[in-house]
């Protein structure tokens, strides 16, 4: 076994197809076959199931994966960690975000970026669940998520660095907030009575940040009128600068639609919501994800 063949059988496992693994490891098929039966030798056991193409792994090949992709992240960390006494800081960091949080991350990223230009972000949306469980697994190095429904185990293998708290706003163009019944209002902040029976465009309800905006609403005796979910951001403003409805965000988000878009927003009360945080695993820590986490904490 060497690292090699771990990383051919990592993108095979990717890909899930011999020819287009082949490609991706600039090789050919029968060099990826080979490679891959001489890896099963080396364990004395079947780590792909065939047919004609791919099928699938086996129990064996599942377990080898997780070794295999800890292992080739230890080895782009090591040469991270070398590049410094070559010159500036390379490779890779990968960041896990859920759609919505008080935190507008791509300052963070502005920064990074022009200290680091040689280390290439990639940044992924993903659920508060999904999140947790890619840094669990090493396929992301940070995430930006909520701090709840963690076990104990998550707790002790992730470092967590609170933000802001995750207020959320009423987001609207200025034909939308026409229609608001602001009436009675002592400090211009919006309550759920003020949007029963409006239009509304929400997050799916398989995201984390619905979840707080359903609970609220079951605990009113008010009917609201839900007229799109989406699970995409970008789809979810478009959607309001179109006049389909009013939707409700964090602050955050609210903040950045009004300077990207000139749209409107109010603060909206009364919905409790999860905390915002960076998290990172304690172990398996790579320089580019040390210089990240030193820009969340000067924030």
């Amino acid at each position: 076994m060497n690292l090699r063949q771990l990383h051919y059988f990592y993108e095979l496992a990717q890909f899930k197809h011999f020819a287009k693994a082949a490609k991706a490891c600039h090789i050919t098929q029968p060099t990826l076959s080979a490679s891959i039966t001489a890896l099963e030798k080396s364990f004395g056991t079947e780590l792909v199931v065939r047919g004609s193409q791919f099928v699938a792994l086996t129990d064996a090949g599942q377990i080898v994966l997780r070794y295999a992709e800890k292992m080739l992240l230890d080895q782009a960390a090591l040469k991270q960690e070398l590049s410094v006494f070559s010159g500036p800081l390379i490779g890779s960091l990968r960041i896990g975000i859920v759609p919505q949080s008080s935190v507008d991350i791509m300052p963070i990223i502005k920064a990074f970026n022009e200290l680091h230009p040689n280390i290439a972000v990639t940044l992924l949306v993903t659920t508060n669940e999904k999140l947790i469980e890619q840094l669990t697994l090493h396929q992301i190095d940070i995430g930006l998520g909520f701090d709840e429904n963690l076990t104990e185990a998550n707790r002790r293998t992730f470092h967590f660095y609170p933000q802001i708290d995750n207020d959320m706003a009423v987001l609207s163009t200025q034909a939308l907030v026409n229609q608001l019944d602001t009436t009675a209002l002592s400090d211009n902040r919006l309550t759920l009575n003020n949007l029963q029976r409006l239009p509304l465009v929400l997050l799916s309800q398989n995201m984390q940040f619905r979840q707080y905006i359903d609970n609220a609403m079951a605990k009113t005796d008010l009917h609201f009128n839900v007229v799109l979910e989406t699970d995409s951001l970008f789809h979810l403003v478009s959607a309001v600068k179109h006049n389909i409805g009013y939707a409700i965000v964090s602050s955050g988000i609210a903040k950045s639609a009004q300077q990207l878009f000139n749209l409107h927003y109010r603060q909206l009360q009364s919905i409790e919501s999860g905390n915002t945080v960076f998290i990172t695993r304690k172990y398996s820590v790579s320089p580019a994800m040390r210089e990240f986490v030193s820009l969340i904490e000067i924030r």
